[in-house]
């Protein structure tokens, strides 16, 4: 019986560590449970799940994708702190049909390189 009560016990260290890393609590509860030593060392090694943090941030943090760099923000900027971008919908330079030389001929000019 007492077996049984730590087996349960310490099947929360490598649940709370795989969750912290974007995993999910009560498979991880089970597997540290079962195989305590394994789930341990793998739930150290694992990678974070970023799809899954990200789903998080834009559900209960509001935040929100970046359309030009697809960095997280917040939900109320109207101008990108990881590419500068207007997110407003009133930038005159923003033009999605560019060619190739609009583009460079802009980011020479903005670098401030004259041709």
């Amino acid at each position: 019986m007492e077996i049984l009560l730590i087996s349960i016990v310490i099947g929360i260290i490598p649940a709370l560590i795989a969750h912290s890393k974007g995993r999910s609590f009560f498979a991880w509860w089970i597997y540290g449970a079962l195989l305590f030593i394994i789930a341990f060392v793998h739930s150290l090694v694992i990678r974070k799940d970023v799809k899954a943090e990200e789903k998080d941030m834009i559900a209960f943090d509001g935040m929100k994708k970046c359309p030009f760099c697809a960095e997280m923000i917040k939900s109320e900027a109207i101008k990108c702190k990881h590419c500068g971008s207007d997110l407003t919908g009133n930038n005159p330079n923003l033009d999605l049909k560019k060619s190739d030389e609009e583009y460079l001929k802009e980011a020479r000019r903005k670098a401030g390189i004259n041709e």
